[in-house]
C-alpha cells in the first residue's frame, strides 16, 4: 500500500513539473540552434527598457509634428485673412472712387455724420437703377473709414438706387488706414491716395500686408 502511495506521489510530482516546464516555455522566445536542437531564452530587461524607449520617442515625434502642422495651417490661414482684408480695403475704395463725381466734405449715414479726412473718405456716387441707367439729380453716397483693428464700408442709396443701403466690415485685422486728397478742396479732388497695413500675430509670428492705391475720379 505505501509503495502503491509513493509511486503515486512521485507521477503527481513528474507531471506538475512538466506541466511547469511547458508553461515556461510558452513565455520563451526559442530559436533553432546549429545542431538542430531549440535555443529559448526570454526578453532581457534592457531589450524591454529598449522597445519602451522607442515607442516613447516615436509618439514624441508624431505629437510634435501635429504640432508644427497645426501652427503651420493657422498662420496660413491668419495670412490669408490679413491679406484678403487689405485687398477689400482697396477694391472697395477703387470701386466707389472711379464712379464717383467727386469727395464730399461730410455726409450723414443712418443718422450718424462722417466727414472725410485722412482716417475717412465719403465719395458722391451719380445714382443707378436696376438697368443701370443714371437716375437725373440722384446721389449715391459711399463712405470708407477706419474704427479700431476694423474697416468699415457705408452706403446710402437714394430712392430707387440699385445700390443696397447698409454698412459692411471689410476687415477685422486693420493695423493702419489712411487717405490722402491731391487738393484740400474736397469738391476740386481729382484723385486719392489709399494706404492700408493689416496685420496679425499667430504665436509670436507676425503676418502682414501693406497696400497703397492711386484712385482717379470719374470727374475727370
Amino acid at each position: 500500500m505505501r509503495s502503491s502511495e509513493a509511486s503515486a506521489g512521485r507521477k503527481a510530482v513528474r507531471d506538475f513539473t512538466m506541466t511547469s516546464e511547458v508553461q515556461q516555455e510558452s513565455h520563451l522566445s526559442c530559436l533553432p540552434s546549429a545542431g538542430g536542437a531549440k535555443a529559448c531564452r526570454a526578453f532581457t530587461l534592457v531589450e524591454t527598457v529598449i522597445a519602451i524607449a522607442l515607442t516613447a520617442i516615436l509618439m514624441l515625434a508624431v505629437a510634435q509634428l501635429y504640432v508644427v502642422y497645426g501652427r503651420v495651417i493657422l498662420f496660413q490661414k491668419s495670412s490669408i485673412d490679413v491679406a484678403l482684408g487689405g485687398s477689400n480695403i482697396i477694391d472697395t475704395a477703387r470701386t466707389a472712387g472711379l464712379q464717383a463725381k467727386q469727395v464730399v466734405a461730410s455726409h450723414t449715414f443712418s443718422g450718424v455724420s462722417y466727414s472725410s479726412g485722412s482716417a475717412t473718405a465719403i465719395f458722391e456716387l451719380p445714382a443707378i437703377d436696376a438697368s443701370g441707367a443714371l437716375i437725373a439729380g440722384a446721389y449715391d453716397y459711399v463712405g470708407i473709414y477706419a474704427s479700431g483693428a476694423d474697416a468699415y464700408r457705408l452706403v446710402d442709396a437714394a430712392p430707387g438706387s440699385a445700390r443696397v443701403a447698409g454698412r459692411k466690415r471689410l476687415t477685422g485685422v486693420l493695423e493702419a488706414l489712411s487717405f490722402a486728397y491731391d487738393n484740400v478742396d474736397f469738391p476740386s479732388v481729382t484723385n486719392v491716395t489709399v494706404d492700408a497695413t493689416t496685420s496679425a500675430v499667430v504665436r509670436g509670428e507676425v503676418a502682414q500686408t501693406h497696400l497703397r492705391g492711386h484712385i482717379y475720379l470719374r470727374n475727370l
